[in-house]
């Protein structure tokens, strides 16, 4: 019987590195554009992985009719239970697809019909969705449950193992982190990543669940004739260990006749370059050049009882260029007066051959691709991040622009509260006034250099007094030891100054002693 076999798409390795590479809260529109390039490709590949399985299913039912129905229909029955749960499993990730979209907005149609997502660069709703909501562990639990499906469906413990070991759908928790301390899945795969990634990093998921799927079927097909001596029909397998690989790197492809045995080496012959053959199986190997995507054809030639046939082989790959991205660690901007600590991460480069400019900053290193940066002016500033490889020629890969601020205002406070009621013996108990900054990502510290003191008695004569630095004077405790419960105390003209050495005159403070 004739099987036909789909290549075994180990792919998107380089996804994973790419992904992180890319987490910086700045986008920029290259990143996000390279993003759906790459979706594209990937759906692309699973409509051809889709298409040859179901070729298999085909030849297993025309199979049933022929003489080898006894062996096929056990076989096919199982390859029926396969089809069903890995239909359903790819269909369960495409409406998560669907939701992120939907929650992020939609999509919104160009004026030639073309429709777009609308928020490529949302990190929120991945976020929220996945991460928040717990929908990743969900989804997890998901696909681990059909890898449990499809090995139970390998009878040979051995195959067994080995499909195991191959099968490319791995959910195994992060390396434990600052930003992600319980290594948690879920975190690591969805937390603050684009909506555009996150389609991609589906689409990957689909065509992991259909590259298993392939696994199991070729191994179904290769027990229809396990105990045969020989075998009346061929098709060529070319398989890949990656669809996508950066430039230099090398890429290696199993070329194999389906349902061959060891006895056979036939000669085969690829576009890519010479084919290895032992054991019936061919290995090629080919050193990625020139981006965009790559086709590989040849042909196996085998020989049986004097008569040569001949099978043709097709598989293709996608070369990208290799990139950098700057990520600030603990913002979207920066922020004047204060260490701004950012992390380089760059793909198809040694991050010792990585450098970081940004003219009107200054930049110390701190480590391996990782800096603190101050800066002076707010505005803009504009960044390069330049590479060399092994020290030898080099120039920029990648740039953008960053936001520089002043550091928001802090609050005054006194006794706890910006304003309100306090008991009267609390509030004589203070010190003086505090200037506190809440909800901020930097160690940050402000003092008070000066303010207004206004006292309000219920019953009595007003008083004011001018008060030097952050605690209380002696006039201004005049005032407050005499006070009763009902008088008021009012603090304005606050003047405060933080690390960016600038006096601000921030909110006033209202005290009601009771």
């Amino acid at each position: 019987m004739s099987i036909p076999k789909e290549p075994r798409q180990l792919m998107i390795n380089l996804m994973y590195l790419v992904l992180t590479a890319m987490l910086a809260l700045n986008i920029t529109k290259e990143v996000l554009t390279a993003f759906a390039t790459i979706n594209s490709s990937i759906e692309s590949t699973n409509k051809t992985i889709i298409g040859k399985n179901d070729e298999f299913y085909k030849s297993f039912d025309e199979a049933q009719l022929t003489a080898d129905s006894a062996k096929v229909r056990p076989l096919n029955d199982i390859a029926k239970l396969v089809k069903t749960q890995s239909e359903q499993t790819f269909a369960y990730l495409q409406s998560w697809k669907d939701s992120v979209v939907q929650r992020s907005g939609g999509y919104e149609t160009a004026a030639n019909g073309t429709q777009t997502i609308k928020a490529l660069d949302d990190i929120n709703t991945p976020t929220k969705m996945f991460v928040d909501e717990k929908k990743g562990d969900e989804i997890k639990k998901r696909l681990n449950s059909y890898v449990e499906f499809i090995l139970s469906k390998v009878e040979n413990p051995a195959d067994r193992e080995r499909i195991k070991k191959q099968i490319p759908l791995r959910l195994l928790d992060y390396p434990r982190s600052e930003e992600n301390p319980s290594g948690d899945w879920s975190h690591g795969t969805f937390n603050n990543i684009p909506v555009v990634a996150s389609i991609a990093m589906f689409s990957k998921f689909q065509n992991d669940v259909k590259n298993a799927e392939s696994m199991v079927l070729e191994y179904l097909s290769s027990q229809v004739h396990l105990k045969d001596k020989k075998f009346d029909a061929l098709v060529a397998i070319a398989t890949p260990n990656t669809s996508y690989a950066l430039e230099g790197q090398e890429i290696e492809a199993s070329i194999v006749l389906a349902a061959y045995n060891k006895s056979a080496n036939p000669r085969m012959s690829s576009s890519g370059g010479a084919v290895v053959v032992k054991d019936g199986v061919g290995t090629l190997k080919i050193k990625a050049s020139g981006a965009g995507m790559k086709t590989v054809n040849g042909v196996i030639v085998n020989e049986s009882n004097g008569v040569k046939e001949e099978y043709a082989f097709k598989f293709q790959y996608t070369v990208g260029s290799a990139g950098a991205s700057l990520q600030l660690d603990k913002m979207n901007v920066m922020y004047i007066g204060v260490p701004n600590p950012v992390t380089l991460s760059a793909s198809g480069y040694n991050i010792e051959d990585v450098k970081l400019s940004m003219p009107g900053a200054d930049i110390t290193s701190t480590g391996k691709g990782t800096y603190s940066i101050n800066v002076t002016k707010q505005g803009v500033l504009e960044y390069a991040i330049n590479a060399s490889r092994g020290g030898q020629g080099g120039g920029k890969i990648s740039g953008g622009k960053i936001r520089v601020k002043y550091i928001p205002p802090p609050q005054a406070m006194v006794g706890g509260i910006t304003s309100g009621r306090l008991p009267a013996a609390t509030a004589k108990a203070q010190k003086g006034v505090v200037a506190k900054l809440d909800n901020f990502d930097f160690d940050t510290r402000f003092e008070v250099v000066s303010f207004r003191f206004a006292y309000v008695p219920r019953n009595g004569e007003y008083g004011e007094q001018e008060n030097s630095g952050a605690l209380f004077s002696n006039a201004v405790r005049g005032y407050m030891d005499r006070s009763r419960p009902g008088d008021k105390w009012i603090f304005e003209n606050v003047k405060a100054v933080g690390p960016d050495k600038r006096v601000q005159t921030i909110n006033s403070v209202t005290i009601t002693l009771n």
